[in-house]
């Protein structure tokens, strides 16, 4: 989805340079003779104002733009890691990561929480298993 602000800021600014074309346009036509120095001046004075608020709005634009470019760059990221993750029918794994992932959050939440084992204490349960810290799901191996 395009953001309203950016456009409104990107139209507000093409607006000014084409004021500021219009100025030299008519600097240009009435030539030297015609506009006293006061006009002259005035209209200098003018287009420079135009110019200053064109190279403020394209600070701001920058800006944005960066911000869009790094927001972009961590979607890649997610979506990278979302495909590398592979389910073994309980819970998620990642090439090279001996701790597993959550299905719960992962399916629910879309987030990769790293589970946490357990080993067969009285206190823990029986038999050995995965679980979850963020949303205390269980897994166990059989």
């Amino acid at each position: 989805m395009v953001d309203p602000t950016s456009l409104a800021a990107i139209s507000g600014t093409l607006d000014l340079v084409n004021k500021s074309v219009d100025l030299v346009r008519n600097l240009r036509k009435k030539g030297d003779e015609e506009l006293t120095a006061a006009e002259m001046r005035n209209t200098l004075i003018d287009l420079l104002d135009d110019l200053v608020e064109v190279k403020s709005e394209f600070v701001t634009l920058k800006a944005v733009l960066l911000g869009k470019e790094e927001e972009i760059q961590n979607l890649k990221a997610q979506l990278e890691g979302k495909t590398k993750l592979t389910f073994d029918g309980k819970i998620y794994w990642l090439e090279g990561d001996k701790t597993p992932y959550c299905s719960k959050c992962y399916e629910k939440d879309s987030l990769a929480f790293h589970l946490s084992f357990a080993k067969a204490y009285p206190a823990w349960g029986d038999r050995e298993h995965w679980y979850c810290l963020n949303c205390n799901a269980t897994f166990y191996d059989s």
